[in-house]
């Protein structure tokens, strides 16, 4: 028999075959996990936003919430309101004052 001859194996060439397939199936999955992660960095962005919107909105809203409460209890607005009503001050012996304990 002459031993310089190469010796072949069985399903010797599946082997690479095989590990080719699982690479591709890997970056498929790799990629497809970078697109999911995106995505959800997008929606949680987007989330963000929103709520950082509506908090802008109600912010604005209790400043100007307070500076028309501020204008309705002026003294000005007060007076004006009160003759509106017929109402006037008090004349010097119609005041009592209630101590609280």
């Amino acid at each position: 028999m002459n031993r310089n001859l190469p010796v072949r194996r069985q399903g010797g060439g599946k082997g690479w075959l095989l590990m080719l397939a699982l690479g591709l199936l890997s970056c498929m999955v790799m990629g497809l996990i970078l697109v999911w992660s995106n995505i959800e960095r997008m929606d949680t962005t987007y989330f963000i936003n929103m709520q950082q919107n509506a908090l802008r909105e109600r912010q604005s809203l209790q400043a100007k919430l307070e500076v028309e409460r501020e204008r309705l209890l002026s003294p000005y607005e007060l007076r004006r309101k009160a003759k509106d009503f017929g109402m006037r001050e008090p004349k010097p012996g119609q005041i009592r004052r209630m101590d609280t304990h």
